[in-house]
């Protein structure tokens, strides 16, 4: 690449500025500085959750994804094999452990609002895999991007987009960022990966820079974590890999995708762009993980792995088949507290439904939430102190938005760029007033979508 540079000015200025990106870590706007409660959960070694036989709920809805069975009640079925079939935009959904179907309906889910249509497996102890076959070097990135919808690859770090959709389309990518900020309190599941798995975390990102054919690979963490940056670094040096490891500031939301992107690229997201539109490629770390498990070994999406955190005695990271009920988790953590916080407590929820299972985007569970997290307290009267403004990564105006959002003037606030909102909070913890601002926000959106 450099030898072409230098023989086309235009092409060494690109090279040049790249470069230069990829040595400076650039501020952005707003954020708030945060109590971690990290160190709760943090510096063990990630612990598997073995599968009991107890019938599992696997959700066929990820998102705004949503697989069709091709299972029956009473057949038997084995671990990693296909039991909810997608299309080119919804993911395929995978058996999470051996058993027989007992049943599909509706299910709690840990970490959304209204049951997901699931497949029941009375799980029978064996956790029986099916014969796993690795992809045979793809050619394109598209072949990829249908590997990874075929594999049920779910976005790990937020909203659960998938990874496929990700990557269609992408082969215009000139940076690959690997997102390993993990921003959020209490939240150390990604750190642990990092510091356990990181050999097959750079492999995957060699793999997919390659195949996307980016000249920066850049892997953007926290501070907060320096045994996962040494890590990763270690894991680079023996793979003799050109992806570089760079520090980021210690401020939520440092893990948003506009954030990282002006951080390590320099390049602004304007509302409504995805990084694809200004040649960046962003994973995180769990995902790109899980991308490089099912190229190199044949694995399915089935697991993630949760923080246990809060009011427990055996608080860590533990990996955890997708379908799991959520009880099953309280004799590993040693919680006994019915009050369970699920994700972190920013973008995160309260557990409504003690059945609710674990799905691929259930990142934590802060026990005994009542402890940790402030508790709500009645709104009272916007006093005009511009905090919201001050603190939002996107340069948006909480205040006029929420006047908007209560009187439902949808035109206002799509001239106001409320999609541009990550929904990250901040506001809405700045806010002097308790105003449900980020709250108000997500509602809107989905108002807006309809």
């Amino acid at each position: 690449m450099l030898n072409q540079s230098l023989t086309n000015p235009s092409g060494f200025l690109q090279f040049f500025f790249d470069s230069l990106s990829a040595l400076v870590v650039r501020r952005w706007r707003g954020g708030v500085k945060l109590r971690d409660h990290k160190q709760l959960s943090s510096g063990k070694a990630i612990r598997r959750c073995p599968t009991p036989a107890i019938p599992l709920a696997i959700p066929l809805e990820q998102g705004r994804s949503r697989a069709l069975p091709c299972v029956k009640p009473g057949e038997r079925v084995l671990k990693g094999q296909v039991i909810g079939i997608g299309d080119g935009r919804n993911l395929w959904v995978h058996a999470s452990t051996s058993g027989i179907v007992q049943s599909i309906g509706p299910a709690a889910v840990a970490d959304r609002n209204t049951p997901a249509e699931s497949v029941f497996i009375a799980a029978d102890g064996k956790d029986e895999w099916i014969e796993r076959q690795s992809l045979a070097a793809p050619r394109t990135v598209t072949e990829l991007a249908r590997y990874a919808m075929r594999m049920g690859l779910a976005g790990l770090g937020g909203a659960g987009f998938p990874t496929g959709l990700k990557l269609a389309g992408a082969e215009r990518t000139d940076f690959l960022l690997i997102n390993g900020a993990e921003c959020e309190p209490f939240l150390t599941c990604d750190d642990a990966l990092m510091r356990e798995r990181a050999d097959t975390i750079i492999q995957a990102a060699d793999f997919l820079a390659a195949l996307l054919g980016a000249g920066r690979t850049l892997i953007g963490v926290e501070g907060n974590k320096p045994e996962a940056i040494a890590a990763l670094k270690s894991a680079i040096a023996r793979a003799g890999s050109d992806v570089r490891v760079k520090r980021i500031p210690e401020r939520y939301p440092a893990g948003g995708q506009p954030m990282l992107v002006r951080a390590l690229c320099g390049r602004r997201l304007r509302p409504g762009q995805l990084p694809g539109n200004v040649g960046v490629q962003v994973l995180n770390v769990a995902s790109l993980h899980a991308l490089g498990r099912a190229v190199f070994a044949g694995e399915p999406l089935i697991s993630r792995i949760v923080t246990l955190t809060g009011s427990c005695s055996h608080p860590g990271n533990v990996e955890v088949p997708i379908g799991l009920p959520v009880t099953q988790l309280a004799g590993i953590a040693g919680a006994v507290s019915q009050d369970i916080h699920v994700g972190g407590p920013m973008m995160g929820r309260a557990l409504d439904a003690p059945e609710a299972v674990v799905s691929k985007t259930t990142s934590c569970l802060i026990y005994g939430a009542a402890t940790w997290l402030p508790r709500p307290e009645p709104a009272g009267d916007c006093i005009r102190c511009n905090r919201c403004v001050d603190v939002c990564p996107m340069a948006l105006q909480p205040m006029s938005l929420y006047t908007a959002a209560r009187e439902k003037q949808m035109k206002t606030l799509k001239m106001m760029n409320l999609d541009a909102c990550i929904e990250c909070g901040a506001c809405s913890l700045s806010c002097p007033a308790r105003l449900p601002l980020r709250d108000s926000f997500r509602e809107s959106k989905r108002e807006l979508r309809q």
